[in-house]
């Protein structure tokens, strides 16, 4: 059944629950049958129990050779003798029909006592033959006596044929429902095989392209949303890698091209030990830059398999921005920009000292990249509502609105990072918002233009 489509399964389990109700039904229908049959048969013994009682008040002579001769007869009705016999008001067999045999029905003092005080008891019997009789007992009134019929029942013949054709149109409705389960489960599949025919022709040039929703608020039409939601996803992640492959290979190539170049002028002709220490020292810079980004694309290439292991641990990080914000001074120095802290209360957090060092290098090294000479750089270290809350602050160059919901992107570089010309990767920012996520942190950013920056980070405290 594991191999079976769901079409043949719907079939399957549409004709097994229609096959059971329709046979508990059939059932049903032959117990009632068969039951009023049977009260057919017992009318028909309390009109003869009636008459032959009538009889053997009148004389008991011709009663008699009626009981003879009913018990040889053999009418389409009955099908089969008679049996009858007649019993004291104790139960003692006073006469039989020569055909009864054994078939006298032996009664219980309380049920003498019932049938004398007028009810009528119907049982069921089998003879030595094998043979079922169905027997009455009741009282005749005149004489205190008790009167006994019986039949054989026979094979009826209206109820054979009443169980056959029960049992034909069954079967009949049981193929139907069969054939009729497959089409209904065709069309109501036909949705999905058209979803289906749609998604093969999607290819990865292609994501752009939605499936039709159902016209109907079904579960086909969740279905295809969601679809439409994984596609859209998709058409991200793939535009996505795309651009980075695409930007990485711009940033590899840039390095490695003005690498080439310059080796190629220092050997184009000879020069003084001055100028291949300059062009020497121009490519130790490049292979520098290029080092930084491979090093960056290791990083965010295992963060994005989950391969990176943290080391978290429960750390101040006051003595750790205290400790970054001296780097910072160093940094800064050559730009005569002013650093200082403004708020610093102690926060603990549970956290990877590495990556924290990192996230912090990183955002003050940007606020040192795009503030003027003779600026300034604020720090500060506060607590609210269980987080840790970090604000590095510039009056430097500032960020534009419509560059701000990007800044997070791998490789991506404002206008004005472009224009300042500052020999950035485009993925500290990527790797700073990687360190915050997996720290269970937030990092915002709000700008103004030529009025600069301020980025915070919030981390839960332990």
């Amino acid at each position: 059944m594991k191999s079976w489509t769901i079409r043949t399964k719907l079939t399957f389990w549409y004709t097994s629950i229609f096959g059971t109700t329709l046979v508990l039904f059939g059932l049903l229908i032959y117990l009632a049958f068969s039951y009023a049959n049977n009260k057919r048969i017992d009318v028909g013994l309390k009109e003869e129990a009636d008459g032959i009682a009538h009889y053997a008040q009148i004389n008991m002579n011709s009663f008699k050779e009626y009981i003879v001769r009913i018990s040889n007869e053999r009418d389409d009705e009955w099908a089969a003798g008679k049996y009858v016999a007649i019993l004291d008001s104790a139960g003692n067999l006073q006469f039989r029909s020569g055909n009864l045999t054994d078939a006298h029905l032996p009664l219980q003092s309380h049920q003498i006592k019932e049938i004398l005080s007028g009810k009528i008891y119907f049982k069921t019997k089998k003879n030595s033959k094998g043979r079922l009789l169905r027997i009455i007992t009741m009282s005749m009134m005149d004489t205190r006596g008790l009167i006994q019929i019986g039949i054989a029942i026979n094979k009826d013949v209206a109820l054979n044929i009443f169980l056959f054709i029960l049992t034909a149109l069954g079967f009949l409705a049981i193929v139907s429902s069969w054939f009729g389960g497959r089409f209904m489960a065709k069309k109501a599949l036909k949705p999905i095989d058209r979803m289906t025919k749609e998604l093969r022709k999607i290819e990865t040039e292609q994501l752009g392209e939605r499936l039709a929703l159902h016209p109907a608020k079904d579960e086909i039409h969740k279905l295809s949303g969601v679809v439409n939601e994984m596609l859209s996803r998709l058409e991200n992640s793939f535009n996505q890698t795309r651009r980075f492959t695409a930007d990485a290979s711009h940033e590899l190539r840039t390095p490695i091209a003005i690498m080439r170049a310059g080796l190629e002028i220092a050997l184009s002709r000879e020069r003084d030990i001055r100028g291949y220490q300059q062009v020497l020292a121009n490519t130790l810079e490049d292979l520098g830059r290029l080092s930084k980004i491979v090093e960056n694309l290791f990083l965010l290439a295992k963060a994005d398999v989950g391969r990176y292991e943290l080391h978290k641990e429960r750390m101040n990080l006051c003595p750790v921005i205290t400790d970054i914000a001296e780097q910072l001074k160093l940094i800064a120095e050559p730009k005569n920009i002013f650093v200082s802290m403004d708020k610093m209360e102690e926060a603990f957090i549970s956290g990877d000292d590495l990556l924290v060092r990192m996230l912090l290098l990183n955002l003050v090294d940007n606020a040192v990249k795009y503030t003027l000479p003779h600026g300034a750089i604020r720090m500060s270290l506060g607590k609210t509502n269980g987080y840790a809350k970090i604000v590095i602050k510039d009056n430097g160059i500032g960020i534009s609105p419509e560059d701000i919901p990007h800044i997070f992107d791998r490789f991506y570089r404002s206008n004005n990072a472009r224009t300042a010309n500052h020999n950035g990767t485009g993925l500290g920012l990527s790797i700073c918002q990687w360190i915050v996520k997996s720290h269970y942190g937030t990092i915002a950013v709000e700008s103004t233009l030529q009025k600069g920056s301020a980025f915070t980070v919030t981390l839960p405290t332990c």
